[in-house]
């Protein structure tokens, strides 16, 4: 799955600013995840006590033998009685029901533990050595590091085309543009795929596939050169794990159980969909919020593998982090030798030197001085968290068994981070001594972001996660999404802007003096690129809404003519004398339907009618879609919530009748039809019926 935008939220001077951010960042999120995008979600039951109550896992390593020059592993009982007080406000707060948390130093497991519950149903305590959670994205550095070890091998070469390996395969990536998708463009999400904000998410066991299968079924547009831009793919992650796969002429999961969780005694960790039932260990259940708390949530299936459909225990993702920090291996185990393993932790993919870059598969996380990195995940009802930091040979795991976008598993990092001082405090910016207002009034503008589709009806969503940026002097930047979060910047460089109170970090690209795509520091899964003019949210806004309005003030008028008329026929009827004979109903009846008939080959009523059934379904569209937004996250990720498989149904429908309403209109000039207001009200419908469609196409609502 995609990484959550919660990646926003890092180690702040004041906690409660970051929470009222995240508050309102959670807003706009949820309002991304009705399509789409993620996802954003949901809350969980805390019980009595138990919030505060972990269960360890009793196997624990002993650290007895730690140094002072330790950085968490120097008091393992400090470090536990910290994160649990973190967890229990977490749980208290925001009602996660279960969570584990995995630390270590180097090959030092300092804490593996679990919170809460497993299944608020049952009760299942979690335990870190038993209860295994879906921990989404954070899979891929699995996905990445078989990848790493094919390079290793000499069987991969990052800088190889990928239809080099793809011979054998129904699977291809057609040649868009001249330069070829590598491996090192899947690893860094520069691939220029078009944006696939699922990971093949399906309800029943039954409809996961093969890996070659997702692949082809779901290959998206190449809409970008690669290597030019950031835009997060779990498609291209799903891809390289097929190349793995056919490298080594065995299938995805056996390569990596044989070869990563085999030695690193991963025992609980699968990539399997669904789980097996012999599997060792229990599955954690997901959780939906329900309101009034949580209860068990229909468990998904992730049908695209490689891109997020692991599921481990916190000590097996101890195991992992350690092998990443220990130049590889973990006791006798050799996962990477030391010179892959530093290969891989290199920067693959620089965006602009004050911000966060790709390293191979992790992002950096944090200030852009800081050395840390990271990678979060996301299913439908789970969340995850794993960052390193590499130079104090710290590795932090968290995960939860719901979906919260108020309480992040991050959050929970954070606090670790800040508390052992594993990350920087930005501090105030200093503006610089020539920041202009030319150059703000350059950045200003509306941007969109690479992380969501430009093809296909998801992408009709993408307005609403628009960032707006305006120049308000002084050379200073105000920006917002939908209205709300809104962030200051100063300038502390050429077109570049630190946020004011905050730890973010904006960046504009600039090609002779035109803003080519704006970066932010805690964002680097995507790219905002500008908005062209006739595209921006005022314009679709006051296009869309104002056809929509037309539409019901026409419906308006039309109903109460409709009831003028009936009120003056009942009238008129009053006058003759009450009652008539049964008989008199058969001719009524052949009236209808001799009328009916008769409607029905007069151009002159068929031109109406088509104007009126063009409100009707405009509108019902627009309720439709605007209802959906209001539902949850589910959207975003498995099925279509009901009313917005009925706004795509209708969307196709509105732009036919738009059509039919400009003939119509055409015809109604040509014959004559009605009075000059009618004509002139049905030529109205007709432009505001085309300028709907038209947005209806753009936004890939119809022929997308």
């Amino acid at each position: 799955m995609g990484p959550t935008t919660h990646d926003a939220t890092r180690v702040a001077d004041s906690r409660p600013r970051v929470e009222e951010r995240n508050r309102v960042r959670s807003t706009v999120r949820a309002v991304v995840l009705v399509i789409v995008v993620s996802s954003l979600l949901v809350t969980a039951i805390s019980g009595p006590a138990v919030a505060a109550a972990g269960i360890p896992n009793d196997d624990r390593a002993e650290t007895d033998d730690v140094t002072d020059e330790r950085v968490v592993a120097d008091d393992p009982e400090e470090l536990e009685a910290f994160v649990d007080d973190v967890i229990a406000e977490q749980r208290d707060e925001h009602d996660v029901p279960g969570a584990t948390v995995a630390v270590v130093e180097g090959d030092d497991v300092v804490l593996t533990k679990g919170y809460g519950e497993a299944d608020v149903k049952t009760g299942t305590p979690v335990r870190a050595n038993e209860t295994a959670f879906m921990v989404g994205s954070v899979g891929k550095l699995v996905t990445w590091t078989a990848v790493m070890q094919g390079v290793e091998d000499g069987v991969l070469d990052l800088d190889a085309d990928v239809n080099t390996y793809l011979e054998d395969s129904d699977v291809d990536v057609p040649d868009t543009y001249d330069e070829p998708v590598t491996l090192r463009h899947l690893g860094t999400h520069t691939d220029g795929f078009d944006a696939t904000p699922t990971a093949g998410m399906v309800t029943e066991a039954e409809d996961v596939t093969s890996l070659e299968t997702a692949l082809v079924e779901n290959r998206p547009e190449r809409v970008r050169p690669p290597g030019e831009t950031a835009g997060y793919s779990n498609y291209g992650a799903m891809l390289a794990g097929h190349v793995v796969a056919e490298a080594y002429d065995t299938t995805f999961e056996e390569y990596v159980q044989a070869e990563i969780f085999g030695p690193l005694e991963m025992t609980h960790s699968t990539f399997a969909q669904p789980v097996p039932a012999d599997h060792p260990g229990d599955l954690a259940s997901p959780h939906a919020n329900t309101g009034d708390g949580v209860e068990p949530a229909e468990r998904t299936y992730i049908n695209w593998l490689p891109a997020g459909s692991m599921s481990a225990t916190g000590e097996d993702m101890a195991a992992f982090t350690s092998a990443h920090l220990e130049n590889g291996s973990v006791g006798d185990a050799q996962m990477l030798e030391p010179e892959t393993i530093e290969t891989m932790h290199e920067t693959h993919y620089e965006r602009h030197p004050a911000i966060n870059d790709w390293r191979y598969g992790f992002y950096e996380y944090g200030s852009a001085d800081d050395d840390l990195l990271a990678h979060s995940g996301g299913t439908m009802h789970e969340t995850s968290k794993l960052v390193l930091a590499p130079a104090d040979d710290v590795g932090i795991f968290v995960s939860y068994n719901v979906r919260n976008e108020g309480a992040p598993p991050s959050d929970v990092v954070d606090e670790i981070l800040a508390e052992y001082d594993l990350a920087s405090d930005p501090g105030e910016p200093d503006e610089a001594d020539d920041a202009t207002a030319q150059r703000a009034d350059d950045v200003a503008g509306e941007y969109r972001t690479t992380m969501l589709p430009e093809n296909g009806p998801m992408q009709a969503l993408e307005p609403m996660t628009r960032l707006s940026i305006e120049a308000i002097g002084d050379g200073r930047l105000e920006s917002d999404t939908l209205g709300m979060d809104r962030q200051e910047w100063v300038e502390t460089e050429p077109y570049v802007f630190e946020e004011v109170d905050g730890t973010d970090v904006l960046v504009a690209e600039v090609d002779d003096g035109d803003i080519e795509a704006l970066h932010t520091n805690l964002a680097p899964m995507m790219t905002y690129e500008p908005v062209v003019g006739h595209e921006r949210t005022l314009v679709v806004g006051a296009t869309v809404g104002g056809a929509l309005l037309g539409f019901a003030l026409s419906l308006l008028g039309w109903t109460g003519l409709a009831l003028w008329r009936v009120g003056r026929r009942w009238r008129a009827r009053s006058a003759v004398a009450e009652g008539s004979s049964r008989t008199d109903v058969q001719p009524v009846r052949q009236r209808v339907l001799t009328t009916s008939r008769a409607r029905l080959g007069d151009p002159a009523w068929l031109a109406r009618a088509a104007g009126r059934a063009l409100c009707v379904v405009s509108l019902g569209f627009g309720v439709a879609f605007l209802s959906a937004i209001g539902i949850d996250g589910e959207l975003a990720f498995v099925t279509m919530a009901l009313p917005m498989q009925f706004a795509f149904v209708l969307a196709p429908l509105a732009a036919l009748l738009a059509v039919a309403t400009a003939i119509g209109a055409a015809l109604a000039w040509h014959g004559g039809y009605w009075s000059r207001r009618a004509r002139i009200h049905q030529t109205v419908l007709a432009t505001l019926g085309l300028a709907f469609a038209w947005y209806l196409v753009q936004f890939g609502l119809v022929g997308g």
